[in-house]
This record gives C-alpha cells, sequence and structure tokens, in this order.
C-alpha cells in the first residue's frame, strides 16, 4: 500500500512529497526508518550483486544515464523499527569472523527485475580468499631483483613460442644446434 501510494506521488509532481516521505538512517548505516504518510517501517540498506545504471528519457529515444545503483533500501512493516544493540555498536578488530558474517547479512542475492532472482547464486562465482603480501616485503623483493639485475655482467634472453617449438620438433633440428643463437636481426636484414 505505501508503495504505491508513494509511486503515485513520484509520478503526479507533488511538491509536498517531503512532508509525506521522511527517511531516517540509524549509525550503523545499515537500518533505518522510513515514514509514509506518518506511517513507520522498518528499512535495511542492502548491497546489491552488482552496478546498476538508472537513465532517463525526455523523447523516448535519447537516454541519459542519471546514477549508478550499488545498495537498495528494502522496507518492510514486519521487521524491527530500531536494530539490536550489537549490531549498532563499533565494529571489534578480534571478530573478524563475526564481521564478515554481518557483512553476508547485507548482501541481496537477487537484482531489480523478477527474471534476476537468486542471480548472485546462479551466475557469480564465489569470491577467492585473498592472499595478503605485506607490501614492505614486497619492495625489498623488488629492490633485490634490481640491484641483482644491475650487477648483471652480460644478459642474454630468449622469446619461446609455442608454434616455433612444434616446428622445431617436426624438423628434427633445433636453432642452438646449428651454432646459430636467436636475437634481434640487424637493421635491414629479415631474419631467416
Amino acid at each position: 500500500d505505501q508503495a504505491s501510494s508513494v509511486r503515485r506521488a513520484v509520478q503526479s509532481g507533488n511538491i509536498n512529497l517531503r512532508d509525506r516521505l521522511a527517511i531516517e538512517l540509524h549509525p550503523d548505516g545499515r537500518h533505518g526508518i522510513v515514514r509514509v504518510d506518518k506511517q513507520p517501517l522498518a528499512a535495511r540498506l542492502v548491497d546489491l550483486p552488482c552496478i546498476l545504471e538508472s537513465h532517463k528519457t525526455i523523447d523516448k529515444k535519447t537516454f541519459y544515464k542519471t546514477a549508478d545503483l550499488c545498495q537498495m533500501l528494502v522496507c518492510s512493516t514486519e521487521g524491527e523499527l530500531y536494530p539490536p544493540q550489537e549490531e549498532v555498536g563499533p565494529a571489534d578488530p578480534k571478530n573478524k569472523k563475526k564481521d564478515k558474517d554481518k557483512e553476508k547479512k547485507f548482501l541481496w542475492n537477487h537484482s531489480i527485475t523478477c527474471p534476476l532472482k537468486n542471480v548472485r547464486k546462479r551466475r557469480f562465482r564465489k569470491t577467492a580468499k585473498k592472499k595478503y603480501i605485506e607490501s614492505p616485503d614486497v619492495e625489498k623483493e623488488v629492490k633485490r631483483l634490481l640491484s641483482t639485475d644491475a650487477e648483471a655482467v652480460s644478459v642474454r634472453w630468449e622469446v619461446i613460442a609455442e608454434d616455433e617449438t612444434k616446428e622445431v620438433e617436426n624438423q628434427g633440428s633445433s636453432p642452438a644446434s646449428s651454432g646459430h643463437k636467436p636475437g634481434p636481426a640487424p637493421a635491414g636484414e629479415r631474419p631467416e
């Protein structure tokens, strides 16, 4: 009932929409209260499976992008108006698993259209666990590799393509056995 009254108010272009619709978010940023015609609804801010674009048109031929949507406010009459205190409190750094479980609670499995029901389970793979490497260790390793490269007396490199190795095996001879070393051809000459 509230959704249809909000839809009618938006489509009619009423100026008094501010008086009829109010949104309050709690300090946790995930729960809130939406008041439609002074009737409170419990609201929850959820994350959509992917970023959606919204477009606007005036002449039904030219479309203008108006926003990128990644979250949605889900309102219901059955939910609690105020979330439990454990969800509102500050995050404890010791309980990372608990935080991940709380984050999963706010993942929306569906998109905004009916054909995309359970789209998160049907079309998206599970996220791989990230292995974090400390940046100082990476920087030390890069510096070590660059210093050993600078100290090198000579550098020899070779590009091996998969097609070349098959041709060499079929011919029975290799460029190394004929005494020819692969490398860049001098200017003006074509490689054999």
